[in-house]
């Protein structure tokens, strides 16, 4: 990316429209940003980032931030850049939200923020060409596609504004790789650690899945391994073998068990059956009397059945003369009351007739009340509109009374809107100022923290480190010890060997040691005798202690490195603050913070004095439209109130026509139901009397008519039921019974004549039955002797059971033995999984420790390109570091790691040629570590240009940091910078050095004015 065009609006301290034209440079490719401090150098570089990426050069501020705050308020921010890619050239536009004036009234209106990106290759107008995308986040993306960077990238290799390009020297090794990874795109090394680590977790959680299942069959089968399970298997299935020739054995003795069983069980039924046959033949034939007694009972109740039917004639006969007497008595008393009835309707009616006054009355009282329903209904209309216009005229009031409310209330409004507008204006004043302070403070405040947190962490290092001291030296002793203890016990060991060997010596035979025949002085012992397991068990206790010996003494180092390094730390941020180390930490916060709350409100006044004017119109023109809403409401008031009175005057003349009690309309209404009710309950009265006298005469005709009925038709009854009674008799003589009473005696009920019947008939049968039964029972029994049930059932019981005990033996075998058989083979298929997959995890699981950083650098597969990334950025590092440094430093990557834990490969060091001797880079000191600085920024740029394809790197712009240099080394940092416009590149440093400006013929001039910056071109 090369600049062509620069244009801002109402940008940061220029007020106006600043066009920087960057072709004026013409051939030269080095130029310097030259001007006061805050006269808006950084600000340039500011709205290049904006234009591209939305944000500033230090990701600090938005664009809503970078707002001049001298700009009129009628020319809206803006930001417009034309930039070459290769030989393609590009427009950008971007305005921020921002607040503009209102069109139409007063006050102003939020605009939302907009972005335009046009090609204009081939375009020599200055027209914007073709557009290729619109929309804040959209253009963001293309200018990352079209610059292949985004826009934190973008200030590693292109801008590096103050402070940033410092990140990647002094970072720790974690913070620098994810700046590499982010310039160098390495997530996909990322992604296959993440793979290779799944992947073997995946294998290493089936290996303990299926190890746990192995468990679990084995657990099941209550077995300790399958050599186990297989022999228990093996003698289930020779059991089984015995068992089934047991089962046969059982089955026959069982069937010949029951063979006699059944046999005697015959017998005994028979014998039984004869017994029984012989009972039931006796108790039979016991009955025999009782029916011999029956026969001549049921030839009397078959005569007395023929004379049923006459009987009941003769019954039919009486009851009807009981009815008839009956109904004539009834008709009697009913004759009688109706003649009562008669006499008391007759009264009635004489009574009601004589109220005839009384219904007159009934009549003039309901049309008097008739003519008062208009009346009641004018006075009614007249109190509803007294009511309505009192409603009015209090509605009125509290329009009246809420006007005034409002006007007082706005007024207090404004007064109150007025003081805090000039008391934002105050603090808008000193926005500027109190952003410096906060800033300051802030950067001392986590500076201070970050000392306080060092200070714990040296004072934890030195606490490890005397641990680590302690633990190591007590090893130490106890390593000695042991190493004495094993000398004494195999010089035991030697000297009781021998000793022992001495006792089988004798005269004549050779020493095997020495070979003489003659032995004078054998050799004694008089120490135990350690044996062989126990030496071994004291070397091997030895080399354990040996192995935590030398592991104390790596915890030593470690620990010493540890503190010592954080000790460096302490004093490097404690010569940074000064006499603000000593500070209480609290003190140091509460001043940030204070200093933090300070700025907010002026930024927020900046923000807020704007809509404070607005707001303040805004009420001022509510305040009239309040004092005219107050005029209105009083003569509306005054209005309804004459209206009110003469509504009241015309009410109180219409309610002395009408009596108090039927004033409401509902009352009249209720007196006139009532007064009709009373005139027709009076109608009603003498009508219902008339007819009651009626109905009376007619109901005793009826009555007595009836009455001579009866009497005939009980006489007629009593003729038909003599009749009768001498027909019945003459019949009885006939059928045999002497006498009414015989007849009863033997007279029975039909089911009970059936009922003897049946008896008798069932009685011979029965006893036919039981003889015939004797007879064949007889027969079955001849020559049978009576068995012993018992000892039968028992000797088959017994069969049965020993069988059935060998059959439950022989399932349960089976069963046993078909579980087995299905655990063994469960347990062949997963070993043979198991050891599939354990060698699968041999190969992957190892592969993916070694990619994960479990080794002993502690590197990971990203971490291992990244270094070797690193490694080519320090060496194009080094090359201009060493002369910028005269020869004396160059730039290297370190394996050491700082903790045990941590991951390693990515640490920076700096070689001191003069002293020999490699050093952390934050030993540097403030100019030696911005030539550092700059170093590992131009070799980061070679080499992400070198490894991303299609980028383009034409510019490199450096701010400040040029001031911390002597002129000797200034020399070398601008050699170096000049050495970048070979090949075309476009280079531009920030500085108010000011011998640069005797060094560089090319400047762009920053000037300040009481009306914001201004900015030039200026060519020697």
């Amino acid at each position: 990316m090369k600049p062509i065009t620069l244009s801002m609006q109402a940008f940061g301290p220029y007020a106006g429209v600043q066009t920087l034209d960057f072709t004026e440079l013409g051939h030269r490719t080095f130029f310097l940003i030259h001007g006061p401090t805050g006269s808006g150098k950084t600000t340039i570089l500011d709205a290049m980032c904006f234009a591209l990426y939305g944000d500033t050069s230090g990701a600090e501020r938005d664009g809503k931030q970078m707002r001049s705050h001298h700009a009129d308020i009628t020319l809206p921010t803006e930001i417009a850049f034309d930039f070459a890619i290769g030989s393609d050239y590009y427009r950008l536009r971007r305005s921020p939200e921002q607040e503009r004036p209102r069109v139409r009234g007063g006050g102003t209106t939020t605009v939302k923020a907009e972005a335009t990106l046009w090609k204009r290759t081939g375009i020599t107008s200055q027209e914007d060409g073709l557009v290729l995308q619109t929309g804040w986040s959209k253009v963001t993306e293309a200018v990352e596609k079209l610059l292949g960077f985004r826009s934190s990238q973008f200030r590693q290799v292109v801008m590096l504004p103050q402070g940033e390009f410092r990140k990647l020297l002094i970072a720790d090794s974690r913070d620098r790789q994810s700046i590499l990874e982010t310039l160098f795109r390495t997530e996909y090394y990322s992604q296959i650690e993440d793979a290779l680590k799944e992947a073997a977790k995946a294998v290493h959680k089936k290996l303990e899945e299926v190890s746990a299942q192995k468990r679990w069959v084995l657990q099941e089968a209550k077995a300790s391994s399958d050599e186990q399970l297989q022999a228990r298997y093996a003698a289930d299935k020779e059991q089984l073998t015995t068992i089934a020739a047991e089962i046969a054995a059982a089955q026959r003795v069982v069937a010949e068990a029951q063979q006699k069983l059944t046999a005697g069980q015959l017998a005994k039924d028979r014998l039984d059956e004869q017994r029984l046959a012989h009972s039931a033949l006796a108790e039979v034939e016991g009955r025999t009397s009782e029916i011999n007694a029956l026969r001549p009972q049921l030839a009397k109740a078959k005569q007395a059945a023929g004379l049923l039917e006459a009987e009941a004639s003769l019954t039919a006969r009486n009851n009807e003369v009981s009815h008839a007497l009956q109904y004539l008595h009834e008709k009697n008393e009913r004759a009688s009351v109706a003649g009562e009835g008669k006499q008391a309707a007759d009264r009635g009616l004489a009574m009601v007739t004589a109220k005839e006054p009384e219904r007159e009355e009934a009549r003039r009282q309901v049309t008097r009340l008739e003519e008062m329903t208009d009346k009641v209904a004018a006075l009614i209309s007249a109190g509803r509109a007294e009511k309505d216009l009192a409603q009015a005229v209090l509605q009125a009031e509290r329009r009246a009374s809420e006007a005034k409310d409002r006007l007082a209330c706005l007024q207090g409004n404004i007064e109150a809107k007025t003081t805090s507008r000039d008391k934002a204006l105050e603090q808008a004043a000193h926005a500027a100022r109190l952003e410096g302070e906060a800033k300051q403070a802030a950067q001392a405040s986590g500076k201070r923290q970050a000392l306080e947190q060092a200070r714990k962490e040296l004072q934890l290092a030195e606490q490890q480190l005397l641990s680590a001291r302690q633990s190591a030296e007590a090893t130490e002793i106890s390593f000695q010890q042991a190493q004495h203890e094993l000398s004494l016990m195999q010089t035991a060991w030697h000297e009781g060997q021998a000793a022992i060997m001495a006792k089988h010596l004798t005269t004549g035979r050779p020493c095997p040691v020495c070979g003489s025949m003659e032995h004078p002085c054998r050799a004694t012992s008089a120490a135990t005798l350690p044996s062989e397991a126990d030496l071994k068990a004291k070397q091997q206790a030895l080399h354990k202690l040996e192995a935590v010996k030398e592991q104390k003494r790596a915890s030593l180092s470690e620990a010493n490195t540890l503190a010592k390094t954080t000790a460096n730390r302490v004093h490097d941020l404690a010569v940074e603050l000064g006499e603000q180390a000593d500070i209480h930490l609290q003190s140091i916060m509460r001043i940030a913070q204070e200093a933090q709350q300070a700025w907010a409100l002026a930024k927020q006044a900046v923000q807020t004095g704007p809509a404070l004017n607005a707001e303040l119109d805004a009420l001022r023109e509510e305040e009239k439209a309040a004092r005219k809403e107050v005029e209105l409401s009083g003569n509306a008031l005054q209005a309804q109130s004459g209206a009110l009175a003469a509504a009241r005057a015309t009410w109180m003349e219409r309610e002395v026509q009408v009596p108090a009690h039927l004033r409401d309309q509902a009352a009249l209404s209720r007196e006139q139901r009532v007064a009709k009710e009373q005139k027709e309950r009076l109608i009603a009265e003498l009508e219902q009397a008339k007819a009651a006298a009626d109905a009376s005469a007619q109901a005793l005709a009826t009555a007595q008519s009836a009455a001579i009925e009866a009497d005939s038709a009980l006489v007629t009854a009593k003729q038909r039921a003599a009749q009768e009674e001498h027909s019945f008799r003459e019949r009885l003589l006939a059928a045999g019974f002497s006498a009414l009473e015989e007849y009863k005696a033997a007279k029975r009920p039909p089911k009970e004549i059936q009922s003897m019947e049946s008896a008798m008939q069932d009685f011979g049968d029965k006893q036919n039955a039981a003889r015939e039964r004797v007879a064949r029972a007889t027969a079955n029994a001849q020559g049978l002797v009576e068995p012993d049930i018992v000892q039968l059932e028992v000797a088959c019981k017994n069969a049965q059971a020993k069988k059935d005990l060998l059959l439950t033996q022989s399932a349960e075998l089976q069963s046993r033995m078909k579980q087995e058989d299905s655990w063994i083979k469960n347990l062949a298929a997963l070993s043979a999984e198991f050891a599939g997959l354990e060698a699968r995890y041999a190969v992957l699981g190892q592969v993916s420790d070694v990619a994960n950083g479990k080794n002993q650098f502690g590197m990971t597969f990203q971490r291992f390109v990244l270094g070797a990334l690193l490694d080519e950025v320090t060496s194009a590092a080094t090359k201009r570091l060493q002369m910028m440094s005269r020869g004396r430093y160059h730039l290297q990557r370190t394996m050491d790691r700082a903790r045990r834990n941590a991951a390693g490969g990515l640490d920076l060091e700096v070689f001191d040629n003069y002293t020999g001797i490699a050093r952390a880079v934050t030993t540097l000191s403030g100019g030696e570590t911005f030539l550092a600085s700059l170093s590992l920024a131009l070799g980061l740029a070679d080499v992400v240009q070198k490894y991303s394809g299609g980028i383009h790197l034409d510019t490199i712009f450096v701010d400040e940091g040029f001031g911390t240099l002597d002129p000797e080394s200034l020399d070398f940092a601008i050699r170096a910078l000049l050495d970048l416009q070979k090949g075309g590149r476009l280079v531009g440093i920030i500085s108010h050095v000011p011998e640069l400006k005797e060094w560089i013929d090319a400047r762009l001039e920053v000037r300040t004015t009481d009306r914001g910056s201004t900015a030039s071109f200026v060519l020697s």
